[in-house]
């Protein structure tokens, strides 16, 4: 399978804001494409589990799913409406990571891009699979609400070691967790997408809805 990132997102990964790369990079950037369209596997894991909603001790809302509870007032408004949620992993598998750690030894400059194109990649390998659900709750006459991942917002990070288990993702796609939570291969996404049985705006949704957007230099652009 051969995916295209956006170009757009890699230049803004790279930290350009309004200002156009030379010809240098914009080689580059291509040269780095094709090398990860060489070297990605992709891979992806989601399931679907009813969502019920519990008043915790403090009267705050949580969120019940496969069997966990959590609380986000975040992931709360987002899911607001919708009765079930799926889990989703995905991954570009170890290829891009080799290509940037040897990258990294014999041409800094370009394991940079590389981080970059891989990022922008991982995106669109994302898209490509919540598209994928999307079209599975369509045809159960259900509406997607946007993907939102552990780290955003007040959702904890501490989440994905229950997705994790959850979806079984060592042996589904290959992915593990560190001690600090961090996925591996590093190209790769856990969220949750809520399904609805009514069309609605969740308000705000990935960069908008993170608690550091306004100190992040890769945010996106409003």
């Amino acid at each position: 399978m051969e995916l295209s990132p956006d170009r757009k997102e890699i230049i803004r990964y790279l930290g350009y804001h309004g200002v156009t790369p030379n010809e240098e990079v914009l080689w580059e950037i291509e040269l780095c494409v094709g090398q990860l369209q060489k070297a990605v596997t992709p891979r992806f894991v989601y399931e679907k589990f009813p969502l019920s909603r519990v008043r915790g001790c403090n009267n705050e809302e949580q969120l019940c799913f496969a069997g966990i509870t959590v609380t986000s007032r975040n992931l709360s408004r987002n899911l607001q409406g919708c009765g079930a949620v799926y889990l989703m992993a995905v991954t570009l598998g170890p290829g891009p990571d080799l290509l940037i750690r040897r990258a990294g030894i014999e041409k800094v400059s370009r394991a940079v891009i590389l981080q970059a194109a891989a990022a922008a990649m991982t995106e669109t390998w994302c898209d490509q699979v919540n598209e994928r659900i999307r079209l599975e709750a369509e045809r159960d006459g259900l509406y997607t609400r946007p993907r939102y991942s552990p780290g955003y917002g007040d959702l904890p990070l501490s989440l994905q070691t229950d997705i994790s288990r959850i979806l079984n993702m060592p042996k589904e796609i290959g992915v593990s967790l560190t001690d600090s939570l961090l996925m591996t291969p590093s190209k790769s996404v856990t969220a949750l997408i809520g399904v609805s049985q009514t069309e609605a705006d969740c308000g705000r949704s990935g960069c908008a809805s993170c608690s550091m957007s306004s100190a992040c230099a890769y945010r996106a652009e409003t």
